[in-house]
């Protein structure tokens, strides 16, 4: 792993909104500049992990400061709101290290807490291609002679990997028990290759990564809590809600900025600003409302889920918790395409030039909101209200979620 300086220790959740908040300050003019985009971010998450910013889920009886899902939440979107990419990996680092500090294996704890704490970055490698769907796994972990195991396979839309210092695979035992591990990422045996090309979210670095008899120490491939929640994928969930608001905020922000000091008048609307035209001021107040509905919609499901991981018996407040992360999730996705892609209705020809690179909000909002269709988030919010069915986040069987692979 590339040396680096220890990560600042955030005080509390105000700094980590302040902190966040000078990271998106810094960052933006990189995300702005079209010369840049597809380039590694290693300035950009040089700044970000230095920060401290993506430490902050560790818990106090780990050194941390415990944040809430509300303040977790929050630094996504500030963070997608200077750049998608950056707030995406922000968003697979913080699902990654949640289950390390909560582990129910002391020494797995105790052992990566410190590191988040320093600053460093954890990516996923989860999904695959070419199965029945991208979590039908043939990457296994097999235990090995004398301790240990030993981890084979091949991933992709592995987010944030190419400059990771550690890897979360998800993977499964020789007779297809799900298990999970964690590799460095220079570690013998672990091939990652810089091959994600797509026309938005293009420094996310969710390319493949593949492992070749790489060994795994028994405390980095933790087994998981067992009665898992239905809600487990609540947390990604509600995170990709956040970097979609933030996309849909700095979305407008960006076309407020271009109408003010770009944007000339049409000839037939008879006013001499463009801000002053009436069709212009309406539609800047419907795209308001619809970021400002999906803001309000990230900060009450972010509320619920707190509220639900307090309280993780309370199955109609798990209910009420996925629920609510679903209308997010919803809001989201229609906010950042809308205003993303219907700001050049506003804006003018000038607007599509490159120089500008207005269309990168569109283009990062299409592609981040394909990783989760939400016809299944609209699926369980009208099964609900028209069944009463319980919704389950995400569709993996219980069991499936329960059983891992024993460390020897």
């Amino acid at each position: 792993m590339t040396e680096r300086k220890p990560a600042i220790r955030l005080a509390d959740e105000a700094a980590a909104i302040a902190a966040a908040r000078a990271v998106a300050d810094l960052i933006r003019p990189i995300a702005q500049d079209k010369a840049r985009e597809g380039d590694l971010p290693r300035e950009q998450l040089d700044i970000l992990f230095a920060s401290g910013v993506p430490a902050i889920a560790v818990p106090r009886d780990l050194g941390g400061i415990g944040a809430s899902i509300r303040t977790i939440a929050e630094t996504v979107r500030i963070i997608s709101h200077a750049d998608g990419s950056i707030g995406q990996v922000l968003q697979l680092h913080n699902v990654m290290i949640a289950g390390l500090v909560n582990s129910p294996l002391a020494e797995t704890r105790d052992y990566f807490a410190p590191r988040i704490l320093d600053g460093q970055r954890f990516a996923n490698a989860l999904a695959e291609v070419g199965g029945k769907n991208k979590l039908a796994l043939r990457t296994t972990l097999s235990p090995k002679p004398g301790g240990g195991f030993v981890l084979n396979g091949r991933k992709f839309y592995s987010t944030g990997s190419y400059l990771a210092d550690w890897l979360s695979v998800g993977c499964v035992s020789p007779d297809g028990v799900p298990a999970f591990a964690v590799v460095e990422r220079d570690a013998p045996g672990v091939t990652v290759l810089d091959d994600w090309r797509a026309f938005g979210q293009r420094t996310t670095m969710s390319g493949t990564v593949i492992f070749e008899n790489v060994h795994v120490p028994p405390h980095h491939a933790p087994q998981r809590n067992r009665g898992t929640s239905r809600a487990v994928l609540t947390r990604p969930q509600i995170l990709h809600a956040a970097i979609d608001t933030g996309i849909a905020r700095g979305a407008l922000d960006a076309a407020i900025d271009y109408l003010r000091h770009h944007s000339r008048a049409w000839i037939e609307s008879g006013v001499e600003h463009i801000n002053q035209e009436a069709h212009v001021i309406k539609q800047i107040g419907e795209f308001t409302s619809a970021v400002y509905a999906a803001e309000i919609l990230l900060c009450n499901a972010a509320d619920l889920y707190d509220r639900a991981l307090a309280d993780p018996a309370d199955e109609a407040l798990t209910t009420e918790a996925i629920l609510a992360v679903a209308h997010a999730r919803v809001a989201s996705d229609q906010a950042s395409l809308k205003v993303g892609s219907g700001l050049f209705d506003l804006l003018g020809a000038s607007a599509v030039q490159e120089k500008f690179n207005l269309d990168r909000f569109w283009r990062n909002a299409r592609t981040h909101t394909t990783h989760d269709p939400i016809r299944w988030r609209l699926h369980a919010i009208g099964d609900h209200a028209l069944n009463d069915a319980a919704p389950i986040d995400f569709p993996v069987a219980p069991e499936g979620r329960s059983r891992f692979l024993q460390p020897v």
